[in-house]
Order: structure tokens, then C-alpha cells, then sequence
């Protein structure tokens, strides 16, 4: 896309390209705050070009999809349906459970526990952020990258008690399951009715499951009712667990909460019509 000025474009200064690329930005900003439309003689004039170059501009961002005739009125212009597209990708990368970091920031400062997010990615249980601080209690081995001990952690529980046992993996298919503390799950009849009153209060316990003197705690976080986009919980040590459970329950709950219609907002905004609803005419 170029600006062609009388004695058209220059392609080979750099000056000249770096000038129309902050015109073009320039120009869909004057254009986003004109939800009727703008004419190209005022988006020209703003923009301090000539005519004959907006006239360029206009048809360059309109071939784009970036721009198109207004509804409201003929000889204005509006934001064209290419920005809907962009608008989904940019909403589709702010609903990865990757980008939960700040979530965990805020669960282990307030909760001032070790913090972990995990997702159910190739059919098991995998940790992928971890937020902790000096002195926090840690699992043994559970770094960012684990998988596995679905059924021995709180992270674990809060996506098998919403997934039916055929998608459960390979080592929760046996008659009985790995003992990682004597405290572990390790029999299917167990499990499923410990999952029933995960998936009911939505909490998950792991009460030294995994590790000796360690207690979890993990709570779901949705996009939408019914989309479980991630678990994340924090760990202490057993004897904290006992003093402080319900003071933890209750800021996994708040925070998780707040995650969960950030993400169900903006999960909104994405099916939202695309098309903007037509003004009356001017």
C-alpha cells in the first residue's frame, strides 16, 4: 500500500515507506472514531495529505478489507470487515490459558502460597506456569512441563471430574492406580466417588496425595459456563492447610471468579455480530 502524491509513489526511500505506514495506522484511528463514517476530504485534511493521496489511501485500505462505504450516508467511510478478523485472533490470543500469569501473580501474593495453573493438553494433565515464592511450600518434581499424577493432585482432579473416564489416560485405565504417598486415590471406585464432590462443590483437595506434608488446592477457571479453560491452585504445608483452609478457599474462589469473566467477557465480545447494526440515514 502506497500514498501517490503528483509525482507518485517513491518505493525505494525508506522515509517515504515509514511515512505511509503511520498514515495508514493514522487514518484507521481517525476513521474507528467516526462509527458513521468520515468523508475523505475531512480524513485527508486530519491528516494534513492531499486530496488525491487520501483518495490513494482510502482505495488501498478499502482492496484490504480495512475500510468501506458507510451505510449511513454516501461519500463516507467506516472500518471494513478485515478488522473483525483481526479482532478474533487478537481475542483468541488473550483466551490462552498461557497468559493466566497474572492470575498466579495475584494467587500467590494473596494467598502467599506457591501458585499453579495447568491444562488437559494431549490427553493428560500438564503444568505450565508456576508462581511461587522464597520459603513457599513446592511439589517435588512438579515443575513447568509436568505431566501426569492426574488423579494425586488437586490440578488433576478438577479436569477429570468434567471429562467421562474414555478420555481419562492410559494409567487411569488399570484396576488400580500409582500410590505416590499412602494417602493416594489408587482404586477406580474411589476415584470416581471423590469426583463427584469435586465436580459439586467445584474444589479439589490433595490431602498429601502427592507428597508428604504437602495440601493442594485447586479451582476451575471458565470461558463461558460450560468451557474449563484451566486449574489453577496453590500448595502449602499440611499443618498451614489445617489453620488456613478456608481462608484459602476463599481467595482461590474470589480470584478464580474474576479469571473465569475477564475470560467469558471476552469470549462474549468474540460471537457479538460482527456487523455493526445500520444508523439511520443523515
Amino acid at each position: 500500500m502506497s500514498l501517490q502524491g503528483g509525482n507518485g509513489p517513491d518505493r525505494g526511500a525508506p522515509g517515504r515507506t515509514l511515512s505511509t505506514a503511520r498514515h495508514v495506522l493514522q487514518a484507521l484511528e481517525i476513521i474507528a472514531r467516526h462509527p458513521r463514517g468520515i468523508p475523505i476530504k475531512a480524513l485527508a485534511r486530519q491528516l494534513n495529505i492531499s486530496l488525491s493521496s487520501g483518495y490513494y489511501l482510502v482505495s488501498s485500505m478499502r482492496e484490504q478489507g480495512f475500510v468501506e462505504p458507510s451505510r449511513a450516508a454516501s461519500g463516507l467511510y467506516t472500518l471494513g470487515p478485515k478488522f473483525a478478523e483481526l479482532y478474533r485472533g487478537y481475542v483468541a490470543a488473550s483466551l490462552q490459558p498461557e497468559r493466566l500469569q497474572p492470575v498466579l501473580e495475584e494467587l500467590r501474593d494473596r494467598a502467599s502460597a506457591r501458585a499453579y495453573a495447568a491444562l488437559w493438553r494431549d490427553g493428560d494433565l500438564e503444568v505450565v506456569e508456576i508462581r511461587g515464592r522464597r520459603g513457599s511450600r513446592e511439589l517435588p518434581d512438579v515443575t513447568k512441563g509436568f505431566r501426569g499424577a492426574a488423579h494425586a493432585l488437586a490440578l488433576g482432579k478438577v479436569y477429570l471430574c468434567s471429562l467421562p473416564k474414555t478420555q481419562w489416560p492410559r494409567y487411569l485405565k488399570g484396576p488400580t492406580y500409582r500410590r505416590y504417598t499412602s494417602a493416594t486415590i489408587a482404586t477406580p471406585e474411589e476415584l470416581t466417588q471423590h469426583l463427584r464432590t469435586v465436580r459439586d462443590t467445584g474444589l479439589a483437595f490433595d490431602l498429601q496425595e502427592f507428597a508428604t506434608g504437602s495440601c493442594c488446592i485447586a479451582v476451575p477457571v471458565h470461558r463461558g459456563a460450560d468451557d474449563l479453560v484451566a486449574s489453577v491452585g496453590v500448595s502449602v504445608p499440611a499443618r498451614r492447610f489445617t489453620a488456613e483452609r478456608s481462608s484459602l478457599i476463599g481467595v482461590l474462589r474470589e480470584i478464580a471468579a474474576e479469571a473465569s469473566a475477564e475470560l467469558s467477557s471476552a469470549a462474549a465480545d468474540l460471537q457479538a455480530p460482527s456487523r455493526r447494526a445500520i444508523p439511520p440515514s443523515v
